[in-house]
């Protein structure tokens, strides 16, 4: 006969989480980094000729010293598309952040400042060296994915 388990197991299985994550591996080089920053930015839809591109500097926790800066903004598509863009670019920063990294590449970064723009427009060479990142809304996920 099949016992039901008891009321006590069913408790903790209500406080443990659907699934467990694995914690975040700490990025070890700037290539780690943006490839996270892939990760979390969503492209609006209707946006197409779009660009964000923020400056900002890490605080020691992983987070950001401070706001961004805003260096470009072209928005491309009605009102909303506009609206949802900019809030997608926004919202990348606050996925992905605070940040976890290595001792050497905490060492490596120092106060670097970050420049990092998000661009719905056709790939193009663009430098990605260190701390300047370039991400194009064709390596990353589009929203309704």
């Amino acid at each position: 006969m099949r016992r039901a388990p008891s009321l006590g197991a069913l408790g903790l299985l209500a406080i443990l989480p659907a699934s467990a994550e694995e914690p975040a591996k700490p990025l070890d080089n700037w290539r780690d980094l943006r490839t996270a920053f892939v990760r979390c930015w969503t492209v609006p839809k209707g946006t197409e000729g779009s660009v964000v591109a923020f400056r900002f500097l890490f605080a020691p926790n992983g987070g950001l010293r401070g706001p961004p800066m805003v260096m470009a903004k072209i928005l491309k598509g009605d009102d909303d598309a506009k609206k949802r863009y900019e809030a997608a670019a926004y919202r990348t920063l606050d996925r992905c952040l605070p940040i976890t990294v290595t001792p050497g590449f905490k060492a490596v970064m120092g106060e670097s400042l970050l420049l990092l723009s998000l661009m719905n427009t056709p790939r193009r060479p663009a430098p990605n060296l260190g701390p300047n990142m370039t991400i194009f809304a064709e390596e990353t996920k589009a929203e309704g994915e």
